[in-house]
């Protein structure tokens, strides 16, 4: 019996230098996380790159069941759930946060990256590590930051200045920064769920709606648009939140999992963004879509008539927080 027992010590001692007995250690978890964007998107990527790792790492005793293309609700649906803890993380945009996390508003001010590079960079620093704590008090884990280029304009009328804005209706979505900004522009924006944004469309509800390239392809909006113009006028900001008394009760060799998951997943979905930026403005081409390139004279009036954006911000958020993004986007510049 001793001879056993040495034995099995021995054989424990063994696996656990060779890395087999990590995986023991963790507990089982089963989490689910929607989203309302397809399969084609980068969160998506990110996602399953999340998802894959964390199982793969864990032996497959943590798991995640992605649920794309609003399968369980809408992104106010989706922010509640998350919150409430009827669902345990999700993958949105920055703006559909807005009435969870009201800060999260301050990535609505309007024409403020001259670059995707500069984005990244201020996604990257140390503005946004602060953010987690706006999360936190919201009831959100903040996991990461990514991106997908820019957001632009598709349309059925011509654009080609900014003038071309008069009586433009388009689908938004409902964000009172994003509504006051078209205003500005002259445009008459629409609030409608991205379920329906399709069929609209098609029946020639409205005449356009803006999304980044990776949402336009992934939705077939080329399929009933004639135009894409190039307007960069907000940043398509990806998060990935958890809710956050689910996240704070994980033992901590769970949360490092989750934490180096995330990291390596987001790192992921940032190499990738470029390269499918460019197949998906292919595609729209090939679908008949027309590109359109605003000028620089353009692109500086569009920044000025935001100007009552920036103004609504501030107002709601303060002028610190405002000035602090100001200043972390003037440093990578």
């Amino acid at each position: 019996m001793k001879k056993l027992t040495a034995c099995l010590l021995s054989l424990a001692l063994v696996l656990a230098l060779c890395g087999f007995a990590a995986a023991e250690a963790y507990p089982e978890y089963h989490w689910t996380a929607p989203m309302t964007v397809s399969e084609t998107t980068i969160n998506y990527m990110i996602m399953e790159k999340f998802a894959n790792l964390l199982s793969e790492r864990s032996d497959g005793k943590v798991t995640i069941d992605l649920y794309p293309g609003g399968q369980l609700g809408n992104d106010n649906e989706m922010f509640q759930g998350v919150r409430d803890g009827t669902f345990d993380m999700l993958t949105s945009m920055s703006s559909g946060m807005v009435d969870f996390v009201p800060e999260a508003g301050i990535f609505d001010l309007p024409n403020l990256f001259p670059s995707v590079e500069a984005m990244r960079a201020v996604l990257s620093g140390d503005f946004m590590k602060e953010f987690n704590a706006y999360c936190n008090k919201g009831g959100y884990q903040l996991l990461g930051f990514s991106d997908a280029g820019f957001r632009q304009l598709t349309s059925n009328k011509e654009i080609r200045k900014v003038d071309d804005f008069a009586g433009l209706t388009l689908r938004v979505m409902n964000n009172k920064y994003h509504l006051a900004y078209w205003k500005a522009l002259g445009a008459n924006p629409l609030p409608m769920d991205f379920t329906e944004v399709y069929m609209g469309l098609q029946q020639h509800t409205i005449d356009g709606q803006e999304n980044p390239y990776m949402n336009i392809v992934g939705n077939s909006f080329q399929e009933v648009q004639k135009y894409i113009v190039e307007t960069n006028h907000l940043g398509h900001i990806i998060i990935v939140l958890m809710n956050n008394d689910l996240y704070q009760g994980l033992p901590e060799n769970v949360r490092t999992l989750v934490d180096e998951c995330a990291a390596e997943a987001i790192a992921y979905g940032n190499s990738v963004a470029d390269e499918s930026i460019a197949g998906y403005k292919k595609t729209c081409e090939e679908a008949g879509c027309e590109i359109v390139e605003l000028s620089a004279e353009d692109l500086a009036t569009m920044q000025e008539k935001a100007a009552t954006v920036y103004d609504m911000v501030r107002a709601d958020l303060g002028d610190a927080l405002v000035d602090q993004l100001m200043a972390a986007v003037e440093a990578v510049k």
